[in-house]
C-alpha cells in the first residue's frame, strides 16, 4: 500500500463569494414584483437560470449543432451530443438575446426556443409532471408585460460553467432558495460544502483504498441529493486523489426545483441523466440495485443538527 496516496483532509477551501451573481438574479426577480408574491419569484427564476446555464454551456458549439440539424433534423440524439460535447443540446437558431428582437413574438419564440432543446433537457424545463411546468411562466409573463424584461436580463447573465463551476453554481441556488424559501429549514435544500467533505472525508477515510486504482469505476448515490452538492463534491474528491477513476453519480430527490437543478449540473457534468430520479426515497427506492458509496439521509439530519446548534449558540 506504500504507492498509495493518503487522503487530506484539508483541500480547496477557498472562500466560495457569489454575491454578485445573486444580487443580479435577485434585481432580475424584482420584476416579477406585482404580477408574482415573492414566495412564487422561483417559479421563474430558477427555469430561467437553468436555461441560461445550459445556454452559456452549449454556446462554443451551438452553430455546429445547429447545421448539423439543418442538414439531417433525423440525426441520433447521442451523436449530436458528441457535436455539442454534453449529454444534452439545442437545434434552434434562437438564444435569449435573439429572442428579444422580436418583442411581439416573444412568448411564441421563446417555447418554440426550449422545444429545440434535446428531451431530456425539455422534461427539466416543460413537463408538468416531474419538471418545472415553465410554459404556464411564459404566458403568465408574458400577459402581464414582464416577459420581455426577464428575457433580457437573463440574456446578459453569465453562468457559463468554464468560469462558474459547479460547487459555484451549487451556493447562487442556495443562496436564491434561501432567498426564496425564508421559512424553510437550514439544510433542506443544501448542505454547505464544509459539511460535505467532511461527510466524504469520513465515507473514504477507511476500506476504500481500492478508489486510486487506475481506471477504478466508483459509483456514488445520494437518497436526498437536494441540488447536488454532495454528489458534486464526492466527484471532485475522487478526481482529485484518482484522475483515472471513472466516477457515476446517483441520486434521488423529491423537491421538483431540487431535483431540476440537480439534473442540470449532473448533465453538464456529463453524468447520466437517468441517475437522476425524481422520486420520494422513504416510499421507494428506485436505485435499489445499484452497489454505491451510500450517502444516507441521516447524513442530512446530522447537517440539520448541526446548523441548528450553531444557530442556538
Amino acid at each position: 500500500m506504500a504507492d498509495k496516496k493518503m487522503i487530506d483532509a484539508m483541500w480547496d477551501d477557498s472562500a466560495v463569494d457569489v454575491s454578485t451573481e445573486v444580487n443580479f438574479i435577485w434585481s432580475i426577480a424584482n420584476k416579477l414584483r406585482g404580477t408574482y408574491q415573492s414566495d412564487k419569484y422561483k417559479d421563474v427564476i430558477i427555469p430561467m437560470v437553468i436555461i441560461r446555464r445550459f445556454e452559456c454551456a452549449l454556446a462554443p458549439t451551438k452553430q455546429k449543432v445547429v447545421e448539423q440539424f439543418k442538414a439531417n433534423p433525423n440525426y441520433p440524439a447521442k451523436a449530436m451530443y458528441r457535436i455539442s460535447g454534453f449529454q444534452f443540446y439545442n437545434t434552434s437558431e434562437f438564444d435569449l438575446a435573439e429572442l428579444v428582437n422580436d418583442a411581439d413574438h416573444l412568448a411564441a419564440n421563446f417555447k418554440a426556443y426550449l422545444q429545440s432543446f434535446s428531451p431530456n433537457v425539455q422534461e427539466i424545463i416543460v413537463s408538468a409532471e416531474k419538471g418545472l411546468d415553465f410554459y404556464k411562466q411564459i404566458d403568465k409573463m408574458d400577459k402581464n408585460n414582464r416577459l420581455l424584461s426577464v428575457v433580457k436580463a437573463f440574456s446578459e447573465l453569465d453562468l457559463n460553467p468554464r468560469t462558474i463551476d459547479n460547487v459555484k453554481m451549487g451556493y447562487i441556488f442556495e443562496d436564491l432558495i434561501r432567498r426564496f424559501s425564508e421559512n424553510a429549514e437550514a439544510g433542506d435544500h443544501y448542505t454547505g460544502r464544509d459539511i460535505i467533505k467532511l461527510m466524504v472525508n469520513i465515507l473514504l477515510a477507511e476500506g476504500c483504498d481500492d478508489i486510486f486504482d487506475d481506471g477504478k469505476v466508483i459509483t456514488v448515490l445520494d437518497q436526498a441529493c437536494g441540488t447536488g452538492g454532495m454528489l458534486s463534491t464526492s466527484y471532485n474528491f475522487i478526481k482529485r486523489y484518482n484522475p483515472t477513476a471513472d466516477v457515476r453519480l446517483f441520486g434521488q430527490e423529491l423537491n421538483p426545483e431540487s431535483y431540476a437543478i440537480c439534473l442540470a449540473e449532473m448533465m453538464i457534468k456529463g453524468q447520466n441523466a437517468e441517475n437522476i430520479c425524481y422520486q420520494d426515497t422513504m416510499k421507494k427506492t428506485v436505485l435499489r440495485e445499484q452497489r454505491c458509496v451510500l450517502l444516507l439521509r441521516t447524513l442530512h439530519s446530522v447537517h440539520r443538527g448541526v446548523v441548528k446548534m450553531q444557530q442556538k449558540v
